[in-house]
């Protein structure tokens, strides 16, 4: 029989032959199955050599019947499914195995959680998961006529760690940039933490509804990138950090590679649950299969997926956020730098939040200082304070430059529609002057009760504060403040004044560049 990569395959393949032909590749698959209905009640039963093999059986018998085209035939298509859900399961229950047994080298910061408890639970979840799916293999080799004479049998499963760990004597890397590494990482991390994506992901969400946010917005292919980029980010811990006298320096770096670590195989939990769910369980599925006996009901499995690997995965990431802080906050480096006010009404409440989350986002104090003022820049509300002494001083400006006009030191005319026309006159000519900006071109000068002994530079000038109060109208003027604190928080703070702090000149916002964009997160 021609195989699939050496020829042409037969439009109908003789399904006698084809089950000859899988009855020897079985045999090991079957073998594992036997085994563990015979270790129902061993408690260490599964150990991850067992995971281990039956996950690379099952894959090599999937890969196999998929070549075949067992996808699109009535017969082998159960067994197909089976046998995907034994890889599924295989796989997700090592990693549940591997987060137990590391767990007490990832040196995890205190949190209001038991995950301990909940991994054991986990667990035991798995075990009965594991025990229904070997089942399910075997009814379904049985009902294929595959694997019955196995003579396959496995090692009984045994304790597979020994009690201590070998002596660290390698030679560790001498790093000479402690300072530049640590906060690299930290930051690295603090963006994840922010990311739009990753947020999605871990929040917190109703019990009730559980099976409406799969398969958005918890998909599989964004699961699939979040988990990749923390295991980009253990990767970088692995070839910078470890081995490096880095680690004995900073003793925080290990407590975030254990939760870095964590992070990442909870969510590859996740993401094979996700995948599982949504191929073989969800509305998607095909009739053919309406009554295969999953290893564990839908509801069940959701619950699983969002109270224990997102949950976790949430609280942990959580959990590190200030461990980053206050690691980039041991090597900050102090500077200021002078920058305009923002261009539209001030520190209002776009600009204000912006800065505050840059300097949130870094976790270290900066202050704004305005005059001899100095404010919180990491409080929007203590920023909108100073709005108070901004406008005091648009509003000095304003008045003394009106006051410096000669053409302006006349009394207020009397005549309405004369009135007028002068502050009409006036205001173009300050606009064009670029002076003030106007926001509401249709303007009344009726408002406020003439005063028959005032200039009108005084008339003009009360005009201006009033149309200021009600929005319609703003001051343009040189008013600088001085950020400082941690240089990468003012860096990016320059870097937000250089592009108006998110929003153009008549308030509408604008794209900021990509060196800010966890703002948008």
């Amino acid at each position: 029989m021609p195989t699939p990569g050496g020829g042409e395959t037969p439009v109908r393949a003789d399904d006698a032959e084809f089950t000859r032909f899988l009855s020897r590749q079985t045999d090991r698959l079957a073998g594992l199955c036997e085994f563990a209905q015979r270790s129902r009640e061993v408690p260490e039963f599964p150990c991850r050599d067992f995971l281990s093999q039956l996950n690379r059986e099952a894959t090599r018998v999937e890969e196999l019947v998929d070549a075949h085209g067992a996808q699109t035939n009535e017969k082998w298509f159960p067994f197909r499914e089976v046998i995907a859900a034994a890889k599924l399961f295989s796989a997700v229950t090592h990693q549940v195995l591997h987060i137990r047994d590391g767990m007490s080298r990832y040196r995890l910061l205190g949190v209001d959680n038991d995950l301990k408890a909940a991994t054991a639970h986990v667990v035991d979840v798995m075990q009965d998961a594991i025990l229904i799916v070997c089942d399910t293999v075997r009814a379904e080799l049985g009902r294929c006529d595959l694997g019955s004479d196995s003579d396959y049998e496995f090692e009984p499963c045994v304790n597979e760690m020994l009690p201590f760990r070998l002596e660290a004597d390698r030679t560790v890397r001498h790093t000479e940039r402690v300072g530049e590494t640590v906060v690299y990482l930290a930051t690295q991390f603090l963006n994840l933490s922010e990311d739009t994506d990753v947020r999605e992901v871990v929040r917190t969400r109703s019990a009730e509804s559980y099976d409406a946010f799969i398969p958005e917005p918890i998909s599989e292919e964004r699961l699939r990138i979040v988990e990749a980029r923390f295991h980009n980010l253990q990767s970088m811990y692995d070839t910078y950090i470890f081995e490096s006298d880095i680690e004995e320096q900073n003793g925080d770096l290990p407590i975030l590679r254990g939760h870095i670590s964590l992070i990442y195989h909870l969510l590859a939990v996740a993401t094979d649950v996700v995948h599982y769910y949504v191929r073989h369980m969800s509305s998607l599925r095909r009739d053919t299969f309406l009554n295969t006996r999953f290893p564990m009901a839908p509801a069940a499995l959701c619950r699983l997926l969002f109270d224990y690997p997102l949950h976790y995965s949430r609280l942990y990431l959580d959990s590190a956020v200030q461990l980053c802080q206050s690691m980039i906050r041991a090597y900050s480096e102090q500077t200021s730098v002078e920058v305009p006010i923002p261009n539209y009404r001030g520190f209002h409440v776009r600009p204000s939040t912006l800065v505050a989350k840059i300097v949130a986002h870094y976790g270290s104090p900066v202050t704004m200082k305005l005059g001899e003022e100095e404010y919180d820049a990491g409080s929007s509300l203590d920023l909108f304070r100073a709005n108070e002494a901004i406008n005091a001083a648009k509003r000095r400006y304003i008045a003394d430059m009106l006051n410096r006009r000669p053409e302006l030191q006349v009394k207020v005319p009397t005549d309405r529609e004369e009135r007028t026309r002068e502050l009409q006159l006036l205001f173009v000519q300050l606009m064009n002057e670029g002076k003030i900006v106007l926001y509401d071109s249709r303007l009344s000068f009726d408002e406020i009760k003439t005063d028959p002994q005032a200039t009108l530079a005084e008339f003009a000038a009360r005009y201006v504060v009033h149309l200021m109060s009600v929005a319609k109208m703003d001051i343009r003027s040189d008013i600088a403040v001085t950020f400082t604190g941690d240089s990468r928080a003012v860096n990016d703070l320059r870097t937000l004044a250089e592009n108006g702090y998110g929003e153009d000149d008549m308030g509408n916002n604008i794209m900021l560049p990509e060196e800010l964009s966890y703002l948008s997160r």
